[in-house]
């Protein structure tokens, strides 16, 4: 790269932060740098989302003119810039201005009137107003039983009202309303709610965020109504992130105050089954992060890592472009469950890139317990990172930029291969890495109807010459096939033997506990192999089109390598399910061939290659 900054108008990057982001975590002067671009990109939305309600006379409704927040802003702005500064800054601003514009441009929402939604940019005047000490008197909407001052509090109002009046003179605010006046910042009165605010440090590196339940804007997904946390939801909070922050510190100091410089708020959501929590973050949102709650604290800290990861990677894409448009081509991804376009696989890579960094460095510090689950995790996301890095550095679909950047963390993970790891760990990870592509290519991978009935003929005759190198199509919706579930039951094993075998007591209610489980599941998991066959096979047999079944029949062959049973079902499952499909559009049945007979057919019929291979082509989405 040139030694000049990369520049775009009057936002630029330096070449040592371009590096820096590639390369690391980034310091403090890069992710200054990130906020700096950030603040021109939220201008910029901002202007637009103005500009947009100019031409809707239904944009303000009974409050005051969208021109009039605008200027209360202006005045808030003259008299407290840093104040109002980090009001515009909230993450929910991005969210809530991205949702606007969507519905003022092409996704009107009948049911909740506009100016709902663009009335948020009244709460956010006021709030600034009234962080700088103004007089004023403003209306902001009231929605699902709340009035949110963005950063200085939320007050509960019956659900009935929909528009609060917001009074402030010399320092004291009071919220209006025809039902009730809330004091802003009364500790008695039970209708205000402060921010709340949790400050963690662990060797003089702290972070502080703010967990939003009653913002309307705080899920990336949509408007949301409020969820507020009960004292016993905050101390957990409380204890996970400081527990999390504390592993970050020991582990990656320098990752860890990246991460204190990117993370503004997190949207607690409540927990989900365990080893499936969920998270997100969006390029319009920087520095917030919506998040279930974790298993542990260790999950909470490789959670905090893949979300900065994103944010820095949004930010840096605002800047430049690292991926040409792939138009209707999708891929491969071994986090997810859906195809992908090529600029999701390059945010999932990043991610993955700073999850590795943290397995590789934890698993020798780890409590004894938790070491075999540390060591999988890095032998696993090591080897699914790298092959994504490789097929994005094979696609010719990254820009120069992208090239450079791809190739920086290809460096990184290829070193990362040499680590000595136990063979268990690497046996159980190269498991689930065959599985989840295979489950994979069953769901989303069609083959045209005629080809698909070629094959299906070719099939009813035994013909051992048929032809596979048809092209295939892969959906673009994700499947319901919940295509982690084997590796969840993985993880019990690893993680907590004893509720592993509490599983294996009941193994007809293992589907309750991990849903997409079944007791074929848990005895492959457990090492049965000739049981976990016997299971799969009676799977096929009442269902000869079950992905789960024929994907997990293959996975009991994985120690033959050579045979044509695993190469057709974990490197082709989709060629065997298209001949069932074919053979039930021929003959309108739905008993299914021999399981084993099919499979080595197939099999023969396809050349041999690495299981885990990603194709860097990619795939046109059907």
């Amino acid at each position: 790269m040139s030694s000049d900054p990369v520049t775009l108008g009057p936002t630029y990057l330096d070449p040592e932060h371009f590096q820096a982001l590639a390369s690391g975590a980034g310091d403090g002067q890069t992710i200054a740098a990130l906020w700096r671009s950030e603040r021109s990109w939220r201008l910029i939305v901002l202007r637009a989302l103005l500009d947009g309600c100019a031409t809707r006379p239904d944009a303000a409704g009974p409050l005051a003119p969208v021109e009039d927040a605008w200027q209360l802003l202006a005045q808030a702005h003259g008299a407290d810039p840093a104040a109002t500064e980090d009001v515009l800054a909230q993450p929910q601003v991005g969210i809530w201005a991205a949702h606007t514009l969507r519905r003022l441009h092409d996704d009107p929402d009948p049911t909740v009137p506009l100016w709902l939604d663009v009335g948020y940019l009244h709460a956010l005047a006021a709030a600034s107003a009234v962080r700088a000490g103004l007089s004023f008197d403003f209306d902001i909407p009231a929605r699902d039983g709340a009035a949110v001052l963005p950063t200085v509090g939320a007050a509960s109002i019956p659900p009935t009202v929909p528009v609060v009046r917001v009074r402030a003179r010399a320092g004291q605010v009071d919220l209006v309303s025809t039902a009730v006046t809330v004091r802003c910042g009364a500790a008695d009165d039970p209708n205000w709610h402060p921010p709340i605010i949790v400050a963690v440090d662990s060797d003089g590196v702290e972070l502080r965020v703010e967990l939003h339940d009653r913002d309307v804007y705080r899920d990336l997904r949509g408007p949301s109504p409020p969820q507020p946390l009960s004292a016993s939801d905050l101390d957990r909070w409380r204890a996970l992130l400081a527990r999390a922050w504390e592993l970050l510190v020991g582990q990656q100091r320098g990752g860890a105050q990246a991460i204190a410089g990117i993370l503004r708020s997190v949207a607690p959501l409540p927990p989900r089954a365990r080893f499936r929590q969920l998270s997100a973050s969006g390029a319009e949102a920087f520095g917030g992060v919506l998040l279930s709650e974790p298993d542990d604290a260790a999950q909470l800290a490789v959670t905090l890592v893949h979300e900065s990861q994103h944010h820095k990677l949004g930010a840096l894409s605002h800047l430049l472009t690292l991926v040409e448009s792939g138009g209707d081509l999708r891929y491969y991804a071994p986090w997810r469950d859906d195809p992908r376009p090529l600029t999701g696989i390059l945010q999932g890579a990043y991610a993955f890139v700073g999850i590795t960094r943290f397995w590789r460095t934890y698993r020798h510090d780890a409590p004894l317990h938790e070491r075999a689950a540390a060591d999988f995790e890095f032998a696993l996301w090591r080897r699914q990172t790298l092959d994504v890095l490789r097929m994005m550095a094979a696609s010719g679909r990254l820009t120069g930029h992208g090239q450079r950047f791809v190739d920086t963390l290809h460096t990184e993970l290829k070193a990362y291969q040499e680590d000595q790891v136990p063979a268990a760990a690497i046996d159980a990870a190269g498991a689930v890495a065959v599985d989840h592509r295979a489950m994979w290519r069953g769901h989303n991978m069609r083959i045209q109807p005629a080809d698909r009935d070629a094959l299906a003929a070719a099939w009813e005759r035994r013909d051992p010459t048929a032809g596979v190198g048809f092209g295939r199509t892969v959906l673009a919706a994700p499947p319901e096939g919940l295509l982690d579930a084997r590796a969840v039951l993985r993880r019990y094993l690893l993680v907590d033997p004893a509720a592993f075998g509490r599983l294996c007591a009941a193994p007809d209610e293992v589907g309750d506990t991990v849903a997409g489980t079944t007791e074929a599941d848990l005895a492959l998991v457990a090492g049965d192999l000739p049981r976990a066959r016997a299971a799969y096979l009676d799977e096929l047999h009442e269902d000869a089109a079950s992905v789960h079944g024929w994907v997990g029949l293959g996975l009991t062959h994985l120690d033959r390598p050579a045979d044509p049973v695993t190469r057709a079902l974990l490197g082709y499952p989709e060629l065997v399910l298209a001949v069932v499909d074919g053979l039930r559009s021929r003959r309108g049945t739905t008993v299914g061939p021999d399981p084993i007979e099919l499979a080595t057919w197939v099999g023969r019929l396809i050349p041999d290659r690495d299981l885990a291979t990603v194709d860097p082509a990619g795939w046109l989405a059907a």
